[in-house]
C-alpha cells in the first residue's frame, strides 16, 4: 500500500512536470522574434542617440575656445566658448583672473588676441572679446531653468590641456581639438560657495574643462562648467561637477558688456532679514526690516512670508540666497509676499553688500574751489553710472559741505549700500547736482 502510494505520487509528479514544460515551451515559442524585435528597436534607439550626439558635437566644436592667460609668473589655461558672431566669449573668471594678457585659440588652432570686457568674480564668469573683424561660429544660450535631473548633457573642454599642450606627450604638437564627455544633470539649484544656483552634473569634468560649455542635446549652451568636488586633495573628476546656469549669465550680460574690463558685483535686498523657513506655512518668514533701508522703502514688513522671488518659489534661506546670487547689483526683482491672508507684489532694487562705496579715487584740488577733486572714476561703480568724471570737484554730499577727503569718508561711513544721495559737483566752472545710489564693497 505504501509502495503503491509512492508510485502514484511519482506518476502524478511526472505528469505535472510534462505539463509545465509544455506550457513553458508554448510561452517561449514566440520569444526569438519578440526578443529580436526588442533588441533591434533598442539598437536603433542607441544608434539614433549616437547620431544625435555626433551631430551636436560637430556643430558646437567650431565655437569652442582654448584660453591662455599670461600671468606674472607662468600662465593659466582653460576653456571658453563664443556666444556671438562678433566674437564675445564666455569663460570662468578663475581662468583669467590676474592675467596681464589673454590669448585664444579656436578649434583647429586659429589664434586671436582678446580683450577682457567684464568680470564677475562672485559668479565665476568672465566675458572676453576676440580681436578681429571676421564672423565667428557661436553657441546660443539655452534656458537653464528648463533643465531637469536625469536629462542628458554634454561637456566640451580641454581636460588636463590634452588638446592644447599635449602635456602627456610633450614632444607632440597640440591639435587644438576639444574633448567631449556625456552624462546627466544630477541636480539643480545647488548652493556651493560662490556657485549660488549651480547645475550639478555627473559627466567627466577635470582641470582644463573650466570655462567650457554645458550643452543640451539640442545644441544649446545651458551653463559654464567650472567647479568640481574633490577628494583627498586630488583635483580630478569625482562625478560631482557644478556649472554656472545660463539664465544667471544672461542677467549679467548687459552689465558685463558695459564694464570696460571692470568687475560686476552681485546684489541683495539691503535691510531685509529672513528666517530659515516656516514649516507650518508656505513661504519664508521675514524676521527683520531695517528702518530707512531699501527693503523698508520697497514695502517689506516683519511677519511677511516670501512666497516667490523672481518668479521662483522660495521656502528655505538657502534657496533665497541662491536666487539672489544670480542677480547683479542694480537689477530689480519681483517678490510675492503673503501678508494677512492676502498676496502682494513688491519690487526690490538689489544693491551690493558691504560698506557704502562711491567708486572714486580723490586727489589734491588743483583749482580755487574747495572740495574733493576726482582723480579716477572706477569702472562699473555708482560714480560712473551717475556720470561723475575725472576732474570733477565734489563740494557737497547730501546737503553737507565737503572740504577734504576726510570729510567725504566720514559722510560715506554714515551711509549704507543702496542709499541715494545728492552730490554737488563743480565741473569747469559749472555747478551740477547729481543723484547717486551708493553701491557696496
Amino acid at each position: 500500500m505504501k509502495k503503491f502510494t509512492r508510485s502514484k505520487v511519482n506518476v502524478q509528479a511526472r505528469s505535472s512536470r510534462r505539463l509545465y514544460c509544455l506550457l513553458a515551451l508554448l510561452a517561449l515559442a514566440p520569444c526569438p522574434r519578440v526578443c529580436a524585435d526588442g533588441a533591434s528597436s533598442q539598437v536603433a534607439a542607441l544608434r539614433e542617440l549616437e547620431t544625435r550626439i555626433k551631430t551636436v558635437v560637430a556643430a558646437c566644436k567650431p565655437a569652442f575656445v582654448f584660453i591662455k592667460g599670461g600671468q606674472e609668473r607662468g600662465y593659466s589655461s582653460g576653456s571658453g566658448f563664443c556666444i556671438s558672431p562678433d566674437g564675445y566669449v564666455l569663460t570662468n573668471d578663475h581662468v583669467i583672473a590676474g592675467a596681464r594678457s589673454v590669448q585664444a585659440y579656436m578649434t583647429g588652432g586659429r589664434f586671436f588676441k582678446t580683450t577682457v570686457v567684464g568680470r564677475d568674480p562672485g559668479g565665476d564668469v568672465a566675458l572676453l572679446k576676440l580681436q578681429g573683424g571676421e564672423k565667428f561660429p557661436f553657441l546660443e544660450l539655452g534656458d537653464s531653468q528648463g533643465l531637469r535631473p536625469g536629462q542628458r548633457v554634454l561637456a566640451l573642454g580641454d581636460p588636463f590641456l590634452t588638446g592644447s599642450e599635449s602635456i602627456f606627450d610633450p614632444g607632440a604638437p597640440a591639435n587644438f581639438e576639444p574633448a567631449v564627455s556625456m552624462g546627466i544633470v544630477s541636480a539643480v539649484h545647488r548652493y556651493s560657495e560662490t556657485y549660488n544656483d549651480a547645475i550639478q552634473v555627473d559627466l567627466a569634468v577635470n582641470r582644463g574643462n573650466s570655462g567650457g560649455p554645458l550643452i543640451t542635446l539640442d545644441g544649446k549652451a545651458v551653463g559654464i562648467n567650472g567647479k568640481i568636488e574633490t577628494r583627498f586633495a586630488l583635483g580630478i573628476n569625482t562625478g560631482v561637477g557644478y556649472a554656472v546656469p545660463s539664465n544667471q549669465i544672461a542677467r549679467f550680460m548687459k552689465y558685463l558688456k558695459s564694464a570696460e574690463g571692470g568687475v560686476i558685483l552681485h546684489g541683495k535686498i539691503e535691510g531685509l532679514i529672513v528666517g530659515e523657513r516656516a514649516d507650518e506655512k508656505s513661504g519664508l518668514p521675514v524676521t527683520g526690516v531695517r528702518q530707512g533701508s531699501p527693503a523698508a522703502a520697497s514695502g517689506f514688513k516683519v511677519g511677511d512670508l516670501l512666497g516667490s522671488l523672481g518668479g521662483l518659489p522660495v521656502r528655505t534661506r538657502s534657496r533665497y540666497m541662491g536666487i539672489l546670487g544670480t542677480y547683479p547689483a542694480g537689477e530689480s526683482i519681483g517678490v510675492e509676499v503673503l501678508r494677512a491672508g492676502g498676496k502682494l507684489e513688491l519690487e526690490a532694487v538689489l544693491v551690493a553688500g558691504g560698506k557704502a562705496h562711491l567708486g572714486i579715487k580723490p586727489r589734491v584740488v588743483s583749482g580755487d574751489v574747495e572740495g574733493v577733486e576726482v582723480g579716477t572714476v572706477e569702472r562699473s561703480t555708482s560714480a560712473q553710472r551717475a556720470g561723475i568724471k575725472e576732474g570733477d570737484v565734489i563740494t557737497m554730499f547730501d546737503g553737507e559741505a565737503v572740504v577734504s577727503s576726510t570729510d567725504l569718508k566720514r559722510l560715506m561711513n554714515r551711509r549704507r549700500p543702496g542709499d541715494t544721495v545728492v552730490l554737488r559737483i563743480s565741473r569747469s566752472g559749472e555747478v551740477l547736482e547729481l543723484e547717486v545710489t551708493l553701491g557696496g564693497k
